[in-house]
């Protein structure tokens, strides 16, 4: 995650909210050609290797608020164990911890660790489809695939796909655990070669492999290393049918900008565009492509705690999926430092309730289209069932600063059929810049519907409502405030 950052450079009711744009969208009635499928589960979580197992026993929320999850979803959400201390940690087999290391401040990453088979025991006391990221930045061949017979021995069941080493295109650049040249062909040739060793020593089932797993989902140099370079260069046949799917890594920077910029909807378009060819690529071998970790911002400003940053959350995953993207997998980093993550040691954070939100509008679906241009703030989706349409999904991505005038938006869904009334679940906060802090009178902040999660258990607490639009002649007007977000059920 971190390479990104070195290589680029009060109470709604009380507020006026005059119309301030006027947004108008026809629904299809069938799925269109252009709709994505939509994987079961397509939202996941993501923990950095070293944070595993204080997110499992030392942090309250994490367990029970993906429990809200696998309700929504009806199953288990899918995690992902990786990220840059994957490629620092050894496996000491006579080690009985969980995890071992040694940091100066307690926000800092180690850049040392060794953990043991209890690591692995976690994710089989969770039990969720597990992505496992084993080390191969350290080039210590013997101690990687060690550590990956004691995985497979203990929570094989568990285990969806085996990423050997985190963001390898940076691994000279950066790291320097390769030296130069590192380019598509050196990394993609050793990358290739680790792949077959895995395959001879994981036997079955098969496909097992993670692959790609690159920061940088777009060329930098004529060079560096792609997705397809792996697929149309790299990979013989008996590795591409080892490949449970391809994988990119996607982060932004500000470079200054405020949230206002950066939560928009047209920023979120062009940093999911370079994902584009990757899902293409591993489309042409009949294969899937994942963003294996995402989150906002790699230079982690304080905006990303915001609730402008849940809905940069949603917006994210939901024109992910309609990319193409099979799911993606939000990333939780050193407790109580990233303002990314979902949870804090007693709060459940802000961006958070944007990934809840895109389990709702997503669950239980397979397949979804964007039907906006793209280009303005406003953000329109509509997800489909059996080729007919369930839910519509607007996002108004309009800043609010939370004092003045919070101005509101008029979307018009047209071609629905029937005169039926529609229900809708409104996503919403005081203010874009919102933030959880520990004191604030419970249901005060963000809320779905009127509820909110609890810090102590996330538990959905206060009643949750569903608001009633009436629809004429196939036409159904909703209005959202600039930082809103509507789940309309069709």
């Amino acid at each position: 995650m971190f390479a990104l950052l070195v290589l680029s450079s009060l109470s709604l009711s009380l507020v006026s909210t005059p119309v301030a744009e006027a947004a108008v969208y026809n629904v299809a009635l069938v799925s269109p050609a252009n709709a994505a499928l939509v994987d079961p589960t397509p939202v996941g979580v993501s923990f950095e290797f070293f944070m595993w197992p204080s997110y499992m026993t030392n942090v309250t929320p994490p367990v029970q608020c993906l429990k809200q999850l696998d309700k929504v979803y009806g199953q288990k959400t899918p995690i992902r164990i990786g990220g840059t201390t994957q490629d620092r940690a050894l496996y000491d087999p006579d080690f009985k911890g969980y995890v071992n290391y040694h940091v100066d401040g307690p926000l800092d990453p180690p850049l040392s660790l060794t953990y043991g088979p209890k690591f692995f025991d976690l994710i089989g006391e969770l039990g969720a489809p597990t992505v496992l990221g084993l080390n191969r930045g350290s080039n210590n061949r013997s101690n990687t695939f060690a550590a990956l017979q004691v995985a497979k021995a203990k929570v094989a069941r568990s285990l969806t796909a085996i990423e050997l080493g985190n963001e390898p295109d940076v691994y000279a650049a950066i790291w320097n655990l390769r030296p130069e040249p590192w380019t598509d062909v050196e990394e993609a040739a050793e990358q290739a070669d680790w792949a077959q060793e895995l395959i001879n020593k994981w036997k079955s089932p098969l496909p097992i492999l993670s692959a790609g797993v690159y920061a940088v989902s777009f060329q930098i140099t004529a060079t560096w290393p792609t997705t397809r370079y792996l697929i149309e260069t790299a990979f013989n046949s008996t590795i591409k049918s080892a490949v449970k799917f391809y994988c990119n890594h996607l982060y932004t920077t500000t470079e200054g900008r405020p949230l206002s910029d950066e939560m928009n909807h047209a920023a979120t378009v062009r940093s999911l565009a370079p994902q584009i060819d990757s899902v293409a690529a591993a489309a042409s071998v009949g294969n899937r492509h994942i963003i294996g970790e995402t989150n906002f911002h790699v230079d982690e400003p304080p905006q990303d705690r915001t609730f402008g940053s849940a809905l940069q959350t949603l917006d994210k995953s939901l024109l992910g999926v309609a990319t193409g993207v099979q799911r993606l997998y939000f990333h939780q980093g050193t407790v109580n430092s990233a303002p990314w993550n979902w949870w804090s040691n007693d709060l459940v954070e802000p961006p958070f309730y944007g990934g809840y939100f895109a389990a709702l509008a997503l669950a239980r679906s397979d397949q979804i289209v964007a039907i906006d241009s793209g280009l303005d703030s406003y953000a329109q989706y509509v997800v489909y069932k059996r080729g007919k349409p369930i839910r519509a999904v607007m996002i108004n991505t309009d800043y609010y600063s939370g004092t003045g005038v919070r101005n509101s938006t008029t979307f018009t869904l047209t071609g629905l059929r029937g005169s039926k009334s529609l229900e809708s679940l409104r996503l919403t906060a005081p203010s874009s810049d919102f933030i959880f802090e520990s004191g604030q009178r419970p249901g005060s902040g963000i809320t779905v519907g009127g509820s909110f999660f609890s810090n102590s258990d996330c538990a959905l607490r206060g009643n949750q409502k569903l608001e009633t639009t009436q629809q004429k002649a196939g036409i159904a007007t909703f209005t959202l405030m600039a930082s809103e977000s509507l789940i309309v059920y069709l």
